[in-house]
């Protein structure tokens, strides 16, 4: 009798600790963690940059690099690009950024500014992501760029997230 009532004690002890930190595990659907860090993985390197330039690389083949890399820009600039340097790869994907105002005077918080994509081909080393100033200007304060990578619309995976600044320029000043 006494080993019929401890089999079913033994269990249960076993697995609910198993059971409570299941609760504190994220959900595949949290993607919070991506929020704080800075794009990794199959990149390496990324920056944001004044503006992007095909040379020949290496090995014979282009090579997209940046132009004046920076995490601050005026509010004069039009265009503000994410170039990025790719660990080698055996298939093509799209690289994602969405940009939006984390702070800025008088915009609200995190409004989308917009997004851009780029197609990532095997032979592919490099790419970048652009956003021209919004038809309002850029408003100053802080901004992020959300990167994902997929192979369509709609299977897209957050990596990362890229910070720069938006300062008034000393013309406007």
């Amino acid at each position: 009798m006494k080993a019929v009532f401890a089999l079913p004690v033994v269990i249960y002890s076993l697995v609910l600790p198993c059971y409570a930190q299941m609760a504190s595990v994220p959900s595949l659907d949290d993607n919070s963690a991506f929020e704080n860090r800075p794009p990794g993985g199959l990149f390496s390197s990324i920056v944001t940059a004044h503006g992007q330039e095909m040379v020949m690389g290496e090995f014979r083949s282009f090579e997209i690099v940046p132009v004046k890399p920076s995490s601050t820009f005026t509010d004069d600039v039009p265009e503000i690009f994410v170039v990025f340097h790719l660990h080698q790869h055996d298939s093509e994907f799209r690289v994602s950024g969405r940009w939006s105002v984390e702070r800025g005077e008088g915009s609200p918080a995190n409004p989308i500014l917009g997004t851009d994509s780029m197609i990532l081909m095997t032979e592919d080393e490099s790419g970048y992501v652009s956003i021209t100033r919004p038809a309002f200007g850029w408003p100053i304060g802080q901004y992020k760029v959300e990167m994902s990578t997929g192979t369509g619309d709609y299977d897209m995976s957050p990596i990362g997230t890229l910070r720069f600044n938006v300062v008034r320029s000393k013309a406007s000043s």
